[in-house]
């Protein structure tokens, strides 16, 4: 193959990667995901950290402690954790949650086709009569299929 064959295939490989339906979806997800992460952030700073501040009576987001010159700004971390939690949170109640909802309405959840075994509690098919990472060999009807 010439070089500028060569350089074609592999252009045409990377278009149909990147034209790939989960790869476009994840791109999507991770855009509004950081904008969304970026609304939580604003709304921690701007509202929630300053409620906490009050109750001590100083500015949350700069509370610090001080040992041999170092300064630890424990302020800036609470301040980061509670956005985690709030952002998780509202993806949890506002994403996971209705979208579980809405499946089990329409039947589009799957038949439960796994379960832990019994000894090391590694997913194997419910099918399974041996477990592939302990090797323990399985029971007639070990697993009982249940959401």
């Amino acid at each position: 193959m010439r070089k500028k064959e060569k350089t074609q295939a592999t252009l045409t490989e990377f278009r149909a990667f990147i034209l790939r339906g989960n790869v476009v979806d994840l791109a999507v997800a991770v855009a509004v995901g950081a904008s969304f992460t970026a609304v939580i952030t604003s709304l921690v700073a701007a509202f929630i950290t300053p409620i906490i501040g009050a109750l001590f009576a100083k500015d949350f987001a700069h509370l610090s402690f001080n040992i041999n010159g170092s300064k630890f700004q424990y302020g800036l971390f609470v301040n980061a954790l509670l956005t985690f939690l709030i952002t998780a949170t509202a993806v949890f109640f506002f994403v996971v949650k209705p979208t579980q909802h809405l499946l089990r309405r329409f039947g589009l959840t799957q038949s439960l086709t796994k379960a832990p075994c019994p000894r090391c509690l590694t997913d194997i098919p419910i099918a399974a009569t041996r477990c592939a990472s302990c090797t323990s060999k399985l029971e007639a009807n070990w697993a009982t299929p249940s959401e």
